[in-house]
């Protein structure tokens, strides 16, 4: 029964690892907006449009080409994360106020 429980724990660890690192390291944002692409002729389009002196604002010429592939699982484990990440913060934050005011 314990062996059980070490497992599934680890198991979970590992799971919010990977899920925390690639939320904080920005993966799936930079992936995101790899996929944004300035093509060739919307390019020239842009040119020809500051030569011209129209008012341009980038986002009409951006092809928007990502999809949103986040779910509800997504959002609970990003959510989790956090809720773990602000939890370990406020705990060891804590801790060591504890600590420097016994030192003090």
């Amino acid at each position: 029964m314990k062996k059980t429980f070490y497992v599934v724990m680890s198991i979970l660890f590992i799971v919010f690892i990977c899920i925390f690192s690639s939320s904080t390291s920005g993966y799936y944002e930079y992936s995101n907006n790899k996929k944004n692409t300035f093509t060739e002729e919307k390019m020239k389009e842009f040119e020809k449009d500051v030569e011209e002196g129209k008012n341009v604002n980038i986002k009409d010429y951006i092809e928007d080409n990502s999809k949103d592939y986040s779910n509800k699982i997504t959002r609970l484990g990003d959510n989790i994360s956090n809720l773990v990440y602000n939890s370990a913060n406020f705990v060891l934050k804590g801790g060591f106020k504890v600590i420097e005011k016994m030192l003090n």
